[in-house]
């Protein structure tokens, strides 16, 4: 079992079962000791865990956020372990201080999951969801893009995007698409997510696109550009290799487990 598997599965069992003995983490995953402590120093410093002598608990704040969110979002967003692995790799591309930009959809929701332990970041978004789980960390500044909200996505429409992001610079951003075609390129259902991108990308030094591995060898109606037209690409190990070769081709930055 990989590294990043492995934590995944640990993050898993944790959250479950809100704490558990390294000695037991060692026999279930079949691993050493020592490897678990390694990983527990890991979780701890990422803020998932809090450590106690033989073992590690969920970190009150994760449950508190978990609670929450089960309360105000129910059904809406369904786990998703593709996305929510994403929204790992994400979270340590961003950096304390940096303006960064979440888009809509629920994998800016992971990615927001993932740094809402961190402190210290500046988050420009127009996703509710994002805002609703970061907002329990108070050391998070987050600056949100008003609107009319889209009740289905649950984000929110500008009624003049370039007016409202004037003189406003992102260091990073971050966007999902519907689509991923070698021949059709990137793509989109929703008209108002493709405004949103264009008008955030043009004020953002790194934007990058996390793509799951369901969305490629698809193709929504609308496209947004091909596929090198965004320098940075998020996604799972899982995507067939065809697409690796075309990002490694171009000069893409991939980053994945």
């Amino acid at each position: 079992m990989f590294k990043a598997e492995r934590k995944r599965r640990i993050k898993e069992i944790i959250f479950e079962r809100k704490q558990i003995e390294v000695a037991v983490l060692s026999k279930l995953l079949n691993v050493t000791e020592a490897t678990i402590r390694k990983d527990f120093d890991e979780l701890e410093q990422e803020g998932f865990i809090t450590r106690y002598h033989g073992g590690a608990s969920l970190n009150s704040a994760i449950s508190l956020e978990e609670d929450v969110n089960s309360a105000l979002i129910g059904n809406i967003v369904k786990y998703d372990k593709a996305k929510e692995e994403l929204g790992m790799i994400a979270s340590h591309l961003i950096s304390d201080e940096e303006w960064v930009f979440l888009g809509p959809g629920s994998t800016s929701y992971y990615i927001a999951k993932a740094l809402v332990s961190r402190n210290n970041l500046k988050i420009f978004t127009n996703n509710l969801l994002v805002s609703n789980v970061l907002s329990n960390n108070s050391t998070i500044q987050i600056y949100f893009l008003g609107g009319r909200i889209d009740n289905k996505g649950l984000y929110t429409i500008p009624n003049d995007i370039n007016k409202d992001l004037n003189n406003i610079y992102i260091s990073k951003c971050f966007f999902s698409i519907d689509g991923a075609d070698i021949d059709a390129g990137y793509t989109l259902s929703d008209t108002n997510v493709l405004e949103i991108i264009k008008a955030v990308s043009s004020r953002c030094q790194q934007p990058f696109f996390a793509v799951d591995h369901s969305k490629f060898g698809f193709r929504a109606f609308m496209k947004v550009g091909n596929l090198d037209s965004v320098p940075n690409i998020i996604m799972n190990d899982t995507v067939p290799a065809l697409y690796k070769e075309y990002y490694l081709d171009h000069g893409i930055r991939i980053y994945t487990t």
